[in-house]
């Protein structure tokens, strides 16, 4: 990773914002353009061309030629995660952030978390986002739950790192010193989920900026609006690991919690899958990791009878647990 260097006087940027690029040539100008449009300007934006098919690469060149700010990398496609390593490793801020290029962000974002940071000594600094259609519209239904305004230290990063605010990488000003033995899974999706964790673990003290000021585009192209494959287990995988750090660092208050998000995933998940996909030895295996997770929570603590029947129902018989599911919704 490049960092500062005593015998070098050229001064870095405060903040490396990292945007991974591929296949959003009718996004990527709005994206590019919020955020040379902030108020806090001591940036670099790094351009992670991730081997797009589309116009992005010349697209991202055009770019650099117009602001000396911003640097781009081409590279072979390697998927989200790889695009975002790449960038950690040549970043060269104090801070870091992640915006994804299907994105774009409200001009005074980075200022007010930069603010947020120097103020508290927080390692990181997280706002609210918004969901928003392409055109720009909000939805109705916000599917997060809000953190308000808050400092976490220590234990209870742990304790919320499930929570949505928590787990995206997108909307957060990070410490780059958290960065320093961390990279981002090669190969999984929901990449942000499995490093959560981790980056709640090396960070003491994180403050929320309870402001929208990340605008989440739904698009049908994307990688998570796209068709559920066996591969979105990956999301239950890393519900799973999470449960594994809370016991490994003793939070065991927060384990139905864990639990219970990790019931939640597999099912959800299952639920989406075409019929002969929830037939397959992965679904099987999934169906049957949450319920041992939810058994061994009942070693550290109480876990909600209604839980577990219904983790039970989903290992043994899903078929009824799904009958009876809509059962009650009826």
């Amino acid at each position: 990773m490049s960092g500062r260097n005593a015998k070098n006087p050229q001064k870095y940027p405060e903040i490396s914002i990292i945007v991974p690029v591929y296949d959003v040539e009718n996004y990527l100008q709005k994206c590019i353009d919020s955020i040379l449009a902030q108020t806090f300007t001591d940036f670099e934006l790094i351009l992670v061309e991730d081997g797009s098919p589309d116009g992005c690469p010349a697209l991202c060149d055009a770019a650099a030629a117009k602001d000396a700010r911003i640097r781009v990398l081409h590279q072979k496609n390697g998927g989200l995660s790889a695009a975002r390593n790449a960038g950690l490793d040549v970043a060269r801020g104090e801070w870091i952030g992640f915006v994804d290029s299907d994105d774009y962000i409200a001009p005074e974002m980075y200022e007010k978390l930069y603010r947020a940071v120097q103020q508290t000594g927080a390692d990181f600094a997280l706002c609210d986002y918004a969901e928003v259609d392409e055109a720009g519209t909000p939805s109705n239904a916000r599917t997060h739950v809000v953190i308000p305004q808050k400092i976490f230290t220590e234990r209870e990063l742990l304790q919320n790192a499930y929570l949505t605010m928590m787990q995206v990488a997108w909307n957060k000003l990070y410490r780059r010193t958290i960065f320093a033995q961390l990279r981002y899974p090669v190969g999984k999706l929901n990449e942000d989920i499995f490093m959560s964790p981790d980056i709640c673990l090396q960070a003491q003290k994180a403050v929320v900026v309870p402001e929208a000021l990340y605008y989440y585009v739904q698009r049908g192209g994307s990688i998570m609006g796209k068709t559920r494959t066996l591969r979105h287990y990956d999301a239950a995988e890393a519900a799973q690991r999470y449960w594994n750090c809370l016991v490994e660092n003793r939070v065991y208050e927060t384990l139905p919690a864990a639990a219970e998000y990790t019931f939640g995933t597999v099912n959800k998940i299952y639920w989406a899958l075409p019929l002969e996909l929830r037939k397959a030895p992965r679904s099987k295996e999934m169906c049957k990791m949450q319920f041992a997770v939810v058994r061994e929570t009942r070693k550290y603590c109480a876990v909600p009878r209604k839980l577990r029947m219904q983790s039970w129902l989903m290992w043994r018989c899903p078929q009824m647990y799904g009958w009876l599911r809509d059962l009650t919704k009826n």
